[in-house]
């Protein structure tokens, strides 16, 4: 061996030394969540070591926990690239795919992650959580089943349970719950999604079991706030509304621990709302817009929005993508500055002939319907009720419903249900704050109907469950459609997945026991209702 070939071997080992050197500096700064150091090392290692695709990785992996999620692409890009059969490197790459809401890409990123590794529980589990986020349960429930057969954990059980009660099989839900009860019953969470389809008023048994772990197992602030609600549903249901109302008020307690709500800014973002729409009278209407009719259809939660949805959603010339955020989260994106709205960036994009939010909502509504067409599409977000001027300026052509409720019955409805798990309403799990928003709501409201009383169209909840025929035919016409018998037997209609607290009322006939429900604890709650 000569010389030369000596030296070239022992330049190759120092190297070779060196690189893992850095990158078991690289693995502790990330361990450290010390990101931006992460990044400038990879950077530099790059320029020394450009086919070494764990570099790219790491780069890709820290921009994702820096926000910054298009150059994160960009690297995972390259480590694909290098090393295509790494699902690792796949899986990175589908999650900044799904973040950025390009959920083609992301879905052949994990499904190319698939054909290397059917079996991976780690891709399975994301893949399974990325079809639930796209509305595409029954996909969710393969994935969720096949992940079953792999790794029998609660988690799983529990998540297919949930997608089976999404798309109304409430007996699969029952069954999935009660094995994972039977086999897990500390896995608190279950307890909870089973309360909503028990009626204690004859059973006694779940709730004793229930009472029990309350009172013997060391819980997590999460499964208090879970063991507490369904404590107060099983109590309710048994009409013992004092030990109804301890639970309830004790599951919001917890939740306010946690919520980092602020009151303060939402009331900011109402005013400077209001204040946009005061100073320009004369607002320029988009003339580009997608020919589908978007039907928006808000209110405060548990107003009735989700009984609407299913109504409307019966009709054979209209689909719903459900509850989706997807308004607020575009606004954010593209007219927010510093965490706050920008006047400058609304007027700027509203002097355009071009409509990017209707072009973005509408590329994310495609995907979720899985390109079938229709004539009308639902959006039944109830916070949407605070983009109302927007909708109209940049959404035309759409139908915008407000549900209104007895604000008392309304308020009562908010205060015992879970809306911090399932619609990050912070603001409902305190009483106080509960009342300034529903305050602040009825005052937003009334701004836009100074502005346009044509604006929307506002239904009242309870009309439509005391004459509901004469009711639904108003809203069928209001939306220029023809009468569908289907709409009378909405509780049948299996096109929606329901994802919020209303899904098991939702697939029921109209029912009027919630009318006048606050009485029941005005004991407790009327400091609020006389506010109201």
């Amino acid at each position: 061996m000569t010389i030369l070939v000596l030296l070239i071997k022992l330049k190759k080992l120092r190297n070779n030394l060196t690189f893992e050197n850095n990158i078991n500096k690289i693995r502790k700064l990330f361990i450290s969540k010390k990101y931006n150091e992460v990044l400038k090392l990879c950077e530099k290692l790059i320029n020394e070591f450009s086919e070494e695709a764990i570099l790219y990785n790491f780069a890709g992996v820290s921009c994702q926990a820096l926000k910054k999620f298009e150059k994160s692409i960009i690297f995972l890009k390259k480590a694909t690239k290098i090393d295509p059969k790494n699902i690792s490197y796949l899986n990175n790459l589908a999650n900044s795919y799904t973040t950025l809401r390009n959920y083609a890409d992301a879905e052949k990123a994990f499904i190319n992650a698939l054909s290397i590794n059917n079996d991976n529980i780690v891709i399975l589990n994301n893949f399974a959580s990325f079809q639930k986020r796209v509305s595409n349960y029954p996909k969710a429930i393969k994935l969720y089943e096949k992940l079953i057969l792999l790794e029998d954990k609660p988690y799983i059980l529990q998540e297919l349970a949930d997608c089976y009660q999404i798309i109304g099989d409430f007996e699969k839900s029952k069954k999935l719950l009660n094995k994972n009860i039977n086999a897990h019953p500390k896995f608190i969470k279950s307890h909870y999604t089973k309360s909503f389809s028990t009626n204690y008023s004859s059973d006694n048994e779940h709730l004793n079991k229930m009472i029990e772990l309350n009172e013997t197992v060391k819980m997590s602030i999460e499964d208090k706030i879970f063991i507490n609600y369904a404590l107060g549903k099983a109590y309710e249901d048994k009409k013992d509304y004092a030990n109804a109302f301890k639970y309830f008020d004790e599951a919001n307690k917890n939740q306010s621990k946690i919520s980092n709500f602020s009151i303060d800014n939402t009331k900011k973002l109402f005013e400077k709302i209001k204040i946009f729409f005061k100073e320009k009278k004369n607002i320029k209407i988009k003339k580009e817009f997608n020919s589908t009719k978007m039907v928006f259809i808000c209110g405060l939660p548990r107003s009735g929005t989700t009984l609407v949805n299913q109504i409307l959603s019966s009709h054979s010339e209209i689909q719903t993508v459900g509850e989706i955020s997807l308004i607020r989260k575009l606004i954010e994106e593209f007219f927010y500055d510093n965490d706050s709205i920008s006047y400058d960036k609304i007027n700027d994009e509203i002097k355009l002939d071009t409509n990017k939010l209707n072009n973005f909502f509408f590329n994310d509504v495609n995907f979720f319907l899985q390109k079938s067409k229709s004539k009308y599409v639902i959006d039944k977000t109830p916070t949407n009720f605070i983009w109302i001027g927007f909708l109209k300026i940049f959404f035309p052509n759409s139908i915008i419903i407000y549900c209104k409720r007895n604000y008392k019955d309304n308020f009562l409805s908010l205060f015992k249900n879970n809306l911090l798990q399932n619609q990050n309403s912070g603001w409902a799990c305190n009483p106080e704050y509960l009342l300034d928003y529903i305050k602040m709501t009825d005052d937003l409201i009334s701004f836009w109907k100074s502005f346009n009383k044509k604006i929307f169209y506002e239904i009242n909840y309870e009309n439509l469950i005391k004459d509901s025929k004469y009711e639904i035919k108003n809203l069928l016409n209001y939306c220029e459609l023809s009468w569908d018998e289907n709409c009378f037997d909405f509780y049948k209609n299996r096109k929606s997945n329901i994802t919020t607290l209303s899904v098991h009322q939702a697939r029921q006939p109209i029912y009027s026991s919630s009318l006048n429900s606050h009485m029941n604890y005005s004991k407790y709650l009327n400091k609020y209702f006389d506010k109201l």
